[in-house]
């Protein structure tokens, strides 16, 4: 802070030290969080561009678009809210299928007329990208109809087990316990 004030001070060539006073004042009273018109002309411009590439806004970018941008803070949470509903539906996504079902959906249904088209779409691709890296997609069974498969031999195998199960104590005694605890012979010839 204290360059850029020297700094200021001779670019201004403040010759007196009353002008001098008067400037450190102003300094001092001058808010940190109080930005320029070219401070704030660059950070949206970096908001903006984040929601062209479909990144996330932090919380942070968030409040800063609700306090001086109420305009553009409508369209990015529009943008977060369309988002996580196309990232729920991923969640619980049983196929590779599945999951490109819903993403060209979700991207399809996007009026052509929307003022946030290119926003949205470009947050749909992100979590796109996203989904094909995570270990949970390369999980899952390419299609739907391999999905259904997977879960009919897991629930057989869950039936098989408890039919086994019942088998058993059916077919349990505590005469075959004994015979099966008694030795063996062989006679040999």
């Amino acid at each position: 802070m204290v360059n850029s004030i020297t700094e200021n001070i001779t670019q201004n060539k403040i010759q007196n030290k009353a002008e001098l006073g008067k400037y450190l004042l102003d300094k001092l009273n001058h808010s940190e969080n109080e930005m320029t018109d070219e401070e704030k002309q660059k950070m949206d411009e970096k908001i903006q561009s984040k929601l062209k590439r479909g990144k996330k806004l932090t919380p942070k970018e968030l409040k800063y678009l609700q306090e001086t941008n109420p305009e553009l803070y409508r369209h990015a949470m529009r943008v977060q809210m369309e988002a996580k509903m196309v990232e729920e539906q991923l969640k619980h996504a049983k196929s590779k299928e599945e999951v490109h079902r819903i993403i060209s959906g979700a991207i399809s249904s996007v009026s052509k007329k929307d003022p946030d088209r290119e926003y949205i779409i470009a947050a749909i691709n992100e979590l796109s990208k996203e989904m094909h890296k995570s270990p949970s997609y390369n999980r899952l069974p390419a299609t739907i109809e391999e999905a259904k498969k997977k879960a009919e031999q897991k629930e057989n195998k869950i039936e098989w087990d408890d039919e086994e199960d019942d088998n058993d104590l059916m077919n349990w005694s505590p005469l075959q316990e004994v015979i099966d605890a008694m030795p063996s012979f062989s006679v040999g010839a």
